[in-house]
């Protein structure tokens, strides 16, 4: 009998051991209970792909923390609660929100490591972030709520990334509406451009301490001007690999002072970035000013150079890509109407 209770006993706890491996959230394919700590009620789930695997997330996901910057846009455009993301000042100021009216909690500074302990105190029920810079934190990330990584290189990418992230929230027809709306606004654009769209080079430049940088086809202005059916200047003319075989980075390089003749073109989108202040800004575009080429080039000579938002224009989601769309209808078809 003695015998008979200790096989039972060792049974039972295999059973359990077992059950626990089965439900534990370090696995990829099985991250979430169905149900929890603080509900009484199963949570409406479903199964999403993504670069880590798979995971079980909330249907309708009511406090959503996402890690990386360059995603922040996608729950706000489609209207989805959104309780933390990291450097909101960054993130929003260039789309005019605030973040305290908005609810949303900074989780730290964009670039800074994932802050584990502030997300934990938001309660989330899903988080977002990029695999490139959270792989490492995957598991303790999914400790605290179900989490979705998706693949991102680089701000170039952000088409690839939007989709994917508007599944793992359940707005996949909202998500393709904006889409949509987006496609005819560019086909609007082409329309109304006519002949011009193919005659006209626009040069997209980065103006921060101590350095020209221009962007290039593979960055996320860059992937907007390609779909509007715009050329660039043949030095910027080049896809993330071109591009890191200048420089390093996949969305632009560097250009010193004396071939500034690789920034010219018909149209020049000029961005500030970086810059602690006003007038730190301001001396550097004055500095930019006063090099021996820059009276040079056709674009300053035929004074269509335009000081545009660089939060939009650098980085984000539809959101932005509008305001970017805003700003070549306003300099290249309401201008040239009024000429």
């Amino acid at each position: 009998m003695p015998k008979l209770k200790f096989y039972l006993i060792v049974l039972l706890t295999l059973l359990v051991v077992s059950a626990c491996s089965f439900f534990n959230p370090q696995l990829p394919k099985r991250d979430i209970s169905l149900v929890s700590s603080n509900q009484t009620s199963a949570v409406e789930v479903h199964l999403v792909q993504h670069a880590m695997g798979q995971t079980l997330v909330p249907v309708h996901p009511q406090r959503v923390v996402v890690i990386q910057r360059w995603l922040v846009q996608i729950p706000l455009a489609l209207g989805v609660k959104l309780v933390g993301a990291p450097g909101l000042a960054l993130t929003l100021q260039g789309l005019g929100l605030d973040n305290k009216q908005l609810g949303i909690e900074d989780i730290g500074a964009a670039f800074a490591p994932t802050n584990l302990e502030k997300i934990m105190t938001l309660k989330p029920d899903l988080i977002l972030g990029t695999v490139d810079e959270n792989r490492d934190n995957y598991s303790l990330l999914s400790h605290i709520a179900p989490t979705v990584l998706v693949k991102m290189p680089n701000s170039g990418d952000w088409k690839e990334s939007f989709m994917p992230t508007a599944n793992a929230l359940g707005q996949t027809k909202t998500a393709k509406r904006l889409i949509d709306k987006y496609n005819a606004r560019i086909a609007d654009f082409k329309e109304k451009m006519g002949s011009r769209l193919k005659k006209t080079q626009v040069s997209v430049v980065r103006l921060a301490p101590k350095l020209i940088h221009a962007t290039t086809k593979s960055s996320f202005s860059g992937v907007i001007l390609e779909d509007a059916g715009l050329i660039r200047p043949p030095s910027q003319n080049l896809d993330a690999k071109g591009t890191k075989k200048k420089e390093g980075s996949p969305v632009g390089y560097s250009v010193s002072p004396e071939v500034l003749s690789q920034i010219d073109g018909d149209v020049l989108f000029l961005l500030r970035y970086g810059f602690k202040d006003a007038s730190e800004s301001n001396n550097a575009l004055h500095q930019l000013m006063a090099e021996p080429l820059w009276s040079k080039l056709n674009v300053v000579r035929q004074g269509n150079i335009h000081i545009v938002d660089e939060f939009c224009w650098l980085a984000g989601s539809y959101l932005s890509a509008n305001r970017v769309l805003d700003d070549l209808f306003t300099y290249l078809v309401k201008e040239a109407q009024r000429i």
